[in-house]
């Protein structure tokens, strides 16, 4: 029997150890994703810059047949003082207003929008020029003063813009226009002393193009530059006589007709705020869960049927438990002793217990402090493999060693 025993203690290596097993580390978390979409829907904002008047051209022409003592009304062309005079008008001021928007987008990189703006308009000119007179009774020349300038300026416009990043948007834009530009010509002939003098004013129309870039600076803040041509048409009016003396001398139709084209360049740079909301923060990295606790070491000790003597192969387990435990940080050992069934439980649990102190002495020697020991005799309860009373089990002939 005790060869047996010896044999079936070498065979399970006499010993169960069950190693903490290694936590993987868990995978990184999913890239933080920009969701919502910064740029659809309502935004408002403010916009400042300059206007230029574009060159706006003007053009006078007499009307009308001017009487004298020595040209008679039908003499011709001979009768008017000069012919139809034209040039160029230049101004420029400063900008400011309001505009208001809704962006839909049109898949990931496209956008069409709607804005309307409202602004006031400091674009004025004023340009004098020496008109010389082409024929008696005008002789000498002429002063021609043309003034022009408007008072405020708005847009109805459509967008559509292309997104070559998700926070910059290179749009055209194009549509409504409106205004009042106001103009005032004055013509004084220095010969005869005769004044003509017209004006014009009130809202006009016309349209708008342009485009421009926008940059997203941070969530529902947005800034961009931006140029429109504005073409509100043209101004035609009369410059009649205002000198009495001079003017009852003349044929009631006799005047000077005068038209003044309206445009402007208008480069302005703009802040908007996007209503939208803004997108939600990223989701908080999940908790991770604790790993779970490490399994316990255990070393098993057999015994030879009703001895408490260590065997040899029985020696080369604690010497195993110790080298386990001197290699990890210090944990209490819990040393417990059992036997099988064929002896009383009271002989039993005796046996059991001088079995594990023999191990715990063993592990002493080997330089495990006894106080990291727990040491304990089970007898014959706890089997290892249950069976009937008085049955003599090897494997239920041991001490166990338990690092938790």
């Amino acid at each position: 029997m005790r060869f047996w025993a010896k044999k079936i203690a070498a065979g399970l290596l006499l010993v169960s150890w069950a190693p903490a097993f290694a936590q993987a580390p868990p995978p990184p978390p999913p890239p933080m994703m920009m969701t919502g979409d910064l740029w659809s829907g309502l935004y408002a904002g403010a916009n400042l810059g300059l206007a230029f008047e574009g060159g706006n051209s003007y053009s006078l022409s007499p009307t009308g047949c001017f009487v004298s003592a020595v040209a008679p009304c039908g003499g011709g062309v001979a009768n008017n003082a000069f012919r139809t005079f034209g040039g160029t008008d230049n101004g420029s001021g400063f900008v400011a207003g309001l505009q208001l928007g809704y962006n839909w987008m049109l898949g990931p990189s496209f956008l069409l929008g709607v804005e309307t703006d409202f602004e006031y308009d400091g674009a004025s000119s004023n340009t004098t020029v020496r008109v010389p007179a082409l024929s008696a009774p005008l002789v000498g020349s002429a002063a021609y003063e043309v003034n022009q300038s408007q008072d405020y300026l708005g847009t109805i416009r459509g967008r559509l813009g292309f997104l070559p990043t998700p926070s910059l948007l290179l749009y055209g834009t194009g549509g409504f226009a409106y205004g009042n530009p106001g103009s005032k010509t004055y013509l004084n002939f220095t010969a005869t002393t005769d004044t003509y003098l017209g004006s014009s004013s009130g809202v006009k129309t016309g349209w708008t193009a342009g485009g421009g870039a926008e940059w997203m600076l941070a969530p529902q803040w947005t800034v961009r530059a931006e140029y429109l041509y504005v073409d509100l048409g043209s101004s035609s009016y009369t410059d009649g006589c205002t000198t009495a003396p001079v003017c009852a001398g003349l044929v009631p139709a006799a005047a000077y007709h005068t038209s003044i084209s309206n445009n402007e360049h208008v480069v302005r740079l703009a802040f908007n705020y996007h209503f939208n909301a803004p997108p939600p923060p990223p989701p908080a990295p999940a908790a991770m869960p604790a790993p779970p606790p490490a399994a316990p070491k255990v070393f098993i000790v057999f015994f030879d049927w009703d001895k408490d003597t260590i065997t040899k192969e029985g020696a080369a387990i604690i010497a195993q438990a110790a080298d386990a435990y001197k290699s990890g940080a210090p944990v209490q050992l819990q040393v417990t002793g059992y036997t099988d069934r064929s002896g009383s439980p009271g002989y039993n649990q005796r046996l059991s217990e001088r079995r594990a102190n023999n191990v715990a002495r063993a592990l002493a020697a080997l330089g495990v402090p006894r106080e990291q020991m727990v040491v304990s005799g089970r007898g014959e309860n706890d089997n290892r493999v249950p069976t009937a009373p008085g049955v003599r089990e090897p494997q239920n002939r041991r001490v166990e060693i338990i690092a938790p």
